[in-house]
């Protein structure tokens, strides 16, 4: 009896030492993936700072379109025949093979007597510039949607034509018909550079009737 007494006495200093052992190594193995963890977060936060500082680093262009007569407000007859000449002169900044070649886009908002929306459209790649300087002349046809606006100095060898202005409901869903744009009384036409990495610029109009 009593060395069986003092065998189970001899292996509990044993056991307790496993135990303590196997509970080091829990505490380790958790060590390690909270380390690893870390090592994850702080990965993904270098990709971050280093995406913001490539964004920093990355050439912004800046551009101004201004209309070479300052008329705000134009009065055109309501008939589809109408056309209104517009002469802008468009500015965008260096370098070359970062900010050109530049978008010019028109966009025209239609407003019934109470400037209530009736419908508004955009046409992209009204014209292009491909210098730091340009002049833009347009006709526009502020009551033809059909051809709406034409780049009248486009290269001869490109010579595109006038251009339809899809123009869509305040919901977007659909075109506005005749009869919806029979009701239109005046035209908010905004005439916009922007420059290939970025920058922007805005020239405004008004047609009534």
């Amino acid at each position: 009896m009593i060395p069986l007494l003092i065998l189970v006495l001899g292996l509990q200093p044993q056991q307790e030492l496993e135990s303590r052992i196997q509970q080091k190594q829990q505490e380790i193995d958790q060590l390690k993936t909270e380390l690893n963890e870390q090592r994850q977060q702080a990965g993904q936060l270098r990709r971050v700072v280093d995406q913001q500082d490539q964004e920093l680093r990355r050439p912004f262009c800046s551009a101004e379109i201004r209309f070479v007569s300052g008329v705000e407000v134009r009065t055109v007859a309501a008939n589809s025949s109408a056309v209104v000449p517009l002469s802008l002169h468009s500015t965008v900044s260096r370098p070359s093979n970062v900010c050109l070649a530049a978008e010019i886009r028109v966009t025209a908002s239609y407003l019934d007597a109470s400037e209530n929306l009736i419908c508004s459209g955009v046409v992209e790649n009204a014209a292009v510039q491909n210098s730091f300087t340009q002049a833009i002349n347009f006709l526009i046809r502020p009551w033809n949607l059909q051809e709406f606006v034409r780049w009248r100095n486009e290269p001869p060898q490109v010579n595109s034509g006038f251009k339809r202005l899809p123009c869509l409901d305040p919901e977007g869903l659909a075109e506005a018909n005749t009869e919806a744009l029979a009701r239109a009384k005046s035209v908010k036409l905004r005439i916009t550079v922007l420059p290939a990495a970025g920058g922007i610029s805005t020239a405004e109009t008004t047609f009534r009737q």
